[in-house]
């Protein structure tokens, strides 16, 4: 039995762990929580954003910038996405990598539902200011945008209403070796071991590398 340490990053939860590493992971973390993702988002509609859709499940799908999508020929946002604003472009390359890590993942199933992905859980992420100095991340955010476009592909359904529905379907396994790289780079900013970073990049892989590309009702990505 793994011990319950309710509360490390998000107060008031109960962590969903099945190893030691878990928790000791999380608590590093949480010991820089006097900083987080919100930190760096501004209030207002900005030029620089990162669109991420509510329904995650098997991996957090997030662009910079709006995925495709049309419906009926008229090209839009898919639905229920959500938005995050940033003042300056090196945040949002830094924070889009962030949210594909490995490490975000484990954290989302430790505190979501493992399906739908809050913009609190978002918001309160904690990340140091060294997390954002990264000029290594900035450049990973940048790759992994790039190569998650390169490797999309447009796929159009109808639906049971009628609707003709195109949007972009991203595979995350095909990008696997950024993702790992990203978690590298998150390893030194947060202190984990070696065996704690294993395990983040490891974690429930079978799930994120091996369905990324399931979409049944046609809300994109």
């Amino acid at each position: 039995m793994v011990p319950r340490a309710g509360g490390l990053i998000q107060t008031g939860h109960f962590e969903k762990v099945g190893s030691p590493l878990v928790l000791s992971t999380f608590k590093k973390v949480a010991a820089v929580n006097h900083a987080t993702v919100a930190t760096l988002l501004s209030r207002r509609e900005e030029r620089y954003f990162i669109f991420y859709q509510e329904a995650t499940q098997y991996w957090v799908k997030a662009t910079i910038g709006l995925p495709h999508y049309s419906k009926n020929g008229t090209i839009g946002a898919p639905p229920h996405g959500r938005y995050l604003y940033f003042r300056e472009a090196r945040d949002t390359h830094v924070v889009c990598a962030v949210l594909h890590s490995s490490l975000f993942y484990n954290y989302f199933i430790a505190y979501g539902d493992c399906f739908h992905l809050s913009d609190k859980l978002v918001s309160t992420f904690p990340m140091p200011e060294s997390v954002r100095r990264d000029d290594r991340l900035v450049s990973l955010g940048v790759r992994l945008m790039t190569d998650l476009m390169r490797n999309a592909e447009n796929k159009t359904i109808n639906t049971s209403t009628g609707d003709r529905i195109t949007y972009a379907e991203f595979y995350a396994s095909r990008s696997k070796s950024i993702i790992d790289a990203i978690d590298v780079a998150l390893a030194r900013h947060y202190g984990f071991t070696d065996e704690e970073l294993d395990f983040i990049v490891n974690y429930d892989i079978k799930y994120p590398m091996g369905r990324d590309a399931e979409n049944t009702d046609g809300d994109g990505q």
